[in-house]
């Protein structure tokens, strides 16, 4: 497709303005947006080629040439080339900085203004691509799906990859770009947490096995490391692990059940505290996602407002993050629920309920609920934001309390995250 002074690839010119949710390319665009299109064709690495003089625009086609020509003289406009390479999402957030910090360009500008911006746009666009991918990694297991403003800008449905719809979520919704950034933040604390969790409680010694746990090698291994000369043969059967150990046995149930997370929807969480407790559930979406293990999310107030299960590989619909938060909080109620969804959903056995609220409320069935987690053998944790962990402490065990809602302090994390 010809613009200023390049003719663009028709599916490139598609890409970039379908990612940004900018209108249908046409011949009469203004030269801001012809030249966008150009800076995503080269950046994306499609099909570039330069038009001939006789074909250009006047003096938007000379301001676009000097553009592109600042542009191919900077180290850094080359990296950020190699970093968006193939990839639309990285590729449209960084032509949306680079324009930024262009600003509003005149053809006649000085040649040192325009590369002293670009270079600041070229710093400015790795910072976007970053934040885009780690945002697309909190989100990566939320399904956009097809409800209102998944239409494309051509006005069909929308046909592009998963990550050039949840972009474009990004650009529309600001509170959800707020959830991903925050999601993401915990998504790292979850991950750290997981890299040193109890991955087996040791009950009894068993068989004899290979390894290099040197605290439970045999006792002829651990004469070969003190012989002077068995000492190396012997540190290299531990580095490859044949070393001669002794094996042990254990059960440990924690941490292994599906997940059941029951969200505070009450009036109160409106703002803050409905971001950052939505943020930890797509965290611990993800953390059952990692370990193949199924997920229900249940918001509540009253009563119990959304309910959704998502299978091991499967996605959470993205209405799912958008419950409005209204009404009063009953805690037995959507605990009582949980436990109903565990009892008749043979993939939701031993769970564990994990349960976010700032509410309080009167715990009549609490004994009785925490009867009914025990024979099931469900654990049921409790977060409170900003109430005390005593005010819990009848439904759920361990309760623990929050008042940072910019990340997760390390009994919470480890709590839901390292059992």
């Amino acid at each position: 497709m010809r613009r200023l002074s390049r003719d663009i690839a028709r599916w490139d010119v598609y890409l970039h303005r379908e990612g940004r949710g900018l209108p249908a390319a046409r011949e009469s665009d203004a030269p801001r947006m012809q030249l966008e299109d150009e800076l995503f064709g080269v950046l994306y690495g499609g099909d570039i080629v330069e038009l001939p003089a006789r074909l250009r625009g006047g003096e938007h086609s000379r301001w676009a040439e000097e553009i592109h020509g600042r542009c191919a003289e900077l180290p850094q406009f080359e990296r950020l080339v190699n970093e968006c390479r193939g990839d639309a999402v990285a590729a449209g957030a960084a032509v949306e900085a680079l324009m930024n910090a262009l600003g509003d360009p005149q053809p006649d500008e000085q040649q040192h203004v325009v590369r002293r911006r670009l270079r600041e746009g070229c710093m400015r666009a790795e910072d976007a691509i970053v934040e885009v991918r780690e945002a697309l990694a909190a989100l990566e297991h939320v399904d956009v799906g097809r409800g209102a403003g998944t239409s494309t800008s051509t006005g069909g449905e929308r046909t592009g990859d998963a990550a050039v719809s949840l972009a474009r979520k990004l650009r529309e919704l600001p509170r959800l770009r707020e959830l991903a950034r925050l999601a993401g933040r915990v998504r790292q604390i979850a991950a750290a947490r997981r890299r040193h969790r109890v991955r087996r409680v040791p009950e009894e010694t068993g068989d004899v096995e290979r390894g290099d746990d040197l605290g439970r090698l045999l006792p002829s291994e651990l004469v070969r490391l003190a012989h002077p000369r068995l000492r190396r043969a012997a540190l290299r059967s531990l580095l490859e692990r044949e070393t001669l150990q002794y094996g042990v046995r254990g059960t440990d149930s924690r941490g292994e059940g599906p997940l059941v997370v029951c969200l505070d929807k009450s009036g109160s969480m409106e703002g803050t505290p409905d971001t950052w407790a939505t943020a930890v559930a797509l965290a611990l979406l993800d953390h059952a996602q990692q370990e193949r293990r199924t997920f229900a999310l249940l918001g509540f107030d009253a009563r119990v407002k959304s309910e959704v299960v998502v299978a091991p590989g499967a996605k959470l619909p993205i209405d799912a993050l958008f419950t409005g938060c209204a009404g009063g909080t009953d805690i037995d109620h959507v605990i009582g629920r949980g436990l109903e969804l565990i009892e008749a959903d043979a993939s939701l056995r031993r769970a564990d309920l994990v349960l976010i609220t700032d509410g309080v409320s009167h715990p009549v069935r609490a004994p009785e609920l925490r009867q009914r987690a025990a024979v099931r053998g469900v654990s049921i944790i409790g977060i409170g934001i900003g109430v005390a962990a005593s005010t819990l402490a009848p439904w759920c065990s361990p309760a623990m309390s929050t008042t940072d809602l910019t990340t997760l302090d390390s009994a919470t994390a480890t709590a839901l995250f390292a059992a």
